[in-house]
């Protein structure tokens, strides 16, 4: 599809819109990728239209499914409480009182239009929902959850998958079911309620080339899902000012868990020379975090705490070098984006939309996945080289902002709704 194919008088012209954003969590309870991206977009298109939102929380002092409704930067929001787990293969993608809750809600506001970011830990019945009332629905994939129940293409044991297959997904959720029939049955079910909901989807929007062609190869016909990278803040990161440091501070900025190989990251630090170099982890500290910090003891490996993504240009400034080791595939990573508009460089996995971002000796680095080895070459690369940083941020990366995301995203508004005769 060409998002370029409505002319700005008749955008200009357009009625506001009544739009409803669906996310499976929202800020300031959830602080991922997915979730701040959807909020700068909210608040964005807050500007031009009316926003609402339908989220979650996971409030365990407070009755399950309780509703919690506020507005924040001017924009509504219903947050419906689910603090249990999905322990069921089914609870992952079927919710009968959330469907409740959320078509009465769907009743109440009216959208014009329907933007789903995620639907884990909601209900992927919420397309059939919507698509009764005839309404559009775009869809932003942050990950591979419309076709693998994890979201991330990547088994137990860290393997990355193909992509679903009724063998594949049995195998990897067996541990759900008493029997192998009754695997195969609800891994069947799964399959055609995922390609249901894709079947009724009016346009997808892949944030990396990677992932759009992932959901191709998946089934996910060409015309119907468009490539459109996030958008950002510009200014937030336009003044970084950088404080002095004797050695080179290489960062980690996100969730502390194992697909973000934070694993590997570790190892490859114990060879460093320590009068060189220092290693930052800036997140959420894991239940696990005590195992993590065994392995880091008499290193230059420092765990700091989560921060306020209004704090993000203070973190930069004390990063000389972000490293970015994941060891799924990946989608768009913000924090690579970040990077770039803090003049940061990057060393990132040779993987996903990570290696679309990072151009190799342009504005980082990229390693073989997975091999702490091969990323430890590439911090020697920075202590042994004292041009590198200032080499691979001469030309600095263009990053696209949340301005012309916004802009962009309305005209597929307007083109669906005129297809709907609105």
């Amino acid at each position: 599809m060409d998002i370029n194919n409505i002319n700005e008088k008749k955008l200009e012209k357009g009625k506001k819109l009544r739009i409803l954003i669906v996310i499976h969590g929202y800020p300031p309870h959830y602080l991922a990728g997915s979730e701040v991206y959807t909020r700068n977009k909210c608040v964005e298109l807050e500007k031009h239209h009316d926003v609402f939102i339908f989220s979650r929380m996971e409030d365990e002092y407070s009755a399950p499914y309780d509703i919690e409704e506020s507005t924040n930067d001017g924009i509504k929001i219903v947050r419906v409480n689910k603090p249990g787990r999905d322990y069921t293969f089914r609870s992952k993608y079927i919710d009968k009182k959330m469907v409740e809750i959320f078509e009465k809600y769907l009743q109440e506001i009216k959208p014009d239009i329907v933007h789903i970011n995620h639907l884990s830990h909601l209900t992927i019945l919420i397309v059939d929902i919507v698509k009764k009332k005839e309404i559009p629905i775009v869809f932003t994939l942050h990950d591979y959850w419309m076709m693998c129940v994890r979201g991330q293409l990547i088994t137990d044991d860290h393997s990355l998958c193909e992509g679903p297959e009724i063998g594949r997904c049995v195998k990897c959720n067996r541990k759900y079911f008493l029997s192998l029939e009754r695997a195969r049955q609800e891994v069947e079910e799964w399959l055609i309620a995922l390609t249901n909901a894709n079947d009724k989807i009016d346009m997808f929007i892949a944030p990396s080339r990677f992932l759009r062609n992932k959901y191709i190869e998946y089934g996910i016909p060409e015309h119907k899902i468009v490539y459109m990278d996030y958008g950002f803040n510009l200014d937030l990161l336009r003044d970084v000012i950088k404080t002095p440091s004797k050695q080179i501070r290489f960062g980690f900025l996100g969730r502390i868990i194992p697909v973000k190989g934070v694993g590997p990251l570790i190892e490859s630090f114990k060879k460093v020379d320590y009068s060189q170099a220092e290693l930052n982890i800036y997140g959420r500290l894991p239940s696990s975090y005590q195992y993590l910090k065994n392995r880091c003891r008499n290193s230059p490996i420092h765990f700091k705490k989560s921060f306020d993504y209004e704090d993000i240009a203070k973190v930069f400034s004390d990063i000389d070098v972000l490293i970015v080791p994941s060891i799924w595939y990946e989608n768009s990573p913000l924090v690579i984006h970040e990077a770039f508009l803090a003049n940061v460089p990057v060393i990132t996995s040779k993987l996903g939309g990570m290696a679309e971002l990072v151009q190799d000796g342009i504005n980082g680095l990229l390693f073989e996945v997975g091999d702490s080895k091969d990323l430890r070459d590439k911090i020697n690369r920075f202590i042994n080289e004292p041009d590198l940083i200032l080499k691979l941020t001469e030309i600095k990366t263009s990053v696209r902002s949340i301005q012309k995301d916004v802009h962009d995203i309305i005209e597929i508004y307007y083109n669906l709704l005129s297809k709907e005769g609105i």
